[in-house]
């Protein structure tokens, strides 16, 4: 698919999709999430990729939404309660629901919706140069795209609150001291710790990983007997895969294993 304001690679097993309007700081108007939601479908639908990126070109992961677009303000359709699927609203729900684990590569500012959309991925790698900001309350909005779901469970719901309710930026150093991000490196490091990072989850074998995501983040909404019995389930599943036969070949046979997705 051709996209215009996103770009999509792929290499060693390894899906990237990058906000790609620079001179707007990766700002998000609706095309951008239109194809951004795209992008998101191919990469988790492409059998080749088995981890995802995200980040921005330029000097900003995103500055959040479009403002200039923003003025007209969004349409009836987008102000529904119960947001439809493949809407903006449910882009949390998309990502939290992709079989692949994503990554999301901070490049530098991530504010507004660029900020909510790092929280909505599963691992933060940060520049010493990212900034985060959730600024809604000083625009007359309310956090938006999950981040009231995914924020308290990140750093906590006090944090949180001082997050929300004061709109303040911090720095990557003390997003890396309140559980923020994973990793801070230098800006020249980012990409080479992103991809290493990357690459090290793309050995894994897909089945089990996939259900590994799965079965992590229903247990933070759930109780120990359901996380067992999920857990059992899912071992049952993976008992019966060709890589779980390779995986133990491969250890007994000191090697790597070539694991398949099957």
């Amino acid at each position: 698919m051709h996209y215009s304001t996103v770009l999509v690679e792929k290499k060693d097993k390894i899906g990237s999709i990058t906000f790609n309007r620079p001179d707007k700081l990766n700002a998000l108007n609706t095309l951008t999430f239109q194809e951004f939601i795209a992008a998101l479908h191919e990469v988790d639908q492409d059998n080749e990729i088995r981890v995802v990126i995200i980040t921005g070109s330029g000097r900003a992961f995103s500055a959040g939404l479009d403002l200039e677009e923003a003025t007209k303000g969004p349409s009836e359709s987008e102000l529904q309660v119960v947001p439809i699927q493949d809407s903006v609203a449910w882009i949390p729900h998309i990502m939290r629901n992709m079989k692949k684990p994503i990554i999301a590569s901070i490049n530098g500012p991530a504010v507004g919706a660029g900020f909510t959309i790092a929280l909505a991925c599963d691992i933060r790698i940060a520049s010493e140069e990212a900034r985060m900001s959730a600024p809604f309350v000083r625009v007359g909005l309310i956090p938006e795209l999950g981040s009231t779901y995914n924020l308290p469970r990140l750093i906590g719901v006090a944090k949180a609150c001082e997050l929300v309710f004061t709109g303040r930026m911090i720095g990557a150093n003390e997003a890396r001291e309140i559980g923020l991000v994973n990793e801070v490196v230098a800006k020249d490091d980012l990409e080479t710790a992103t991809y290493k990072m990357a690459t090290e989850i793309a050995q894994a074998a897909p089945i089990p990983l996939q259900l590994a995501k799965k079965a992590l983040y229903q247990g933070l909404d759930s109780e120990m007997v359901t996380q067992i019995q999920l857990e059992q389930l899912g071992q049952s599943t993976c008992f019966k895969t060709d890589d779980f036969r390779e995986g133990i070949k491969a250890f007994l046979e000191k090697r790597k294993p070539l694991f398949q997705g099957k």
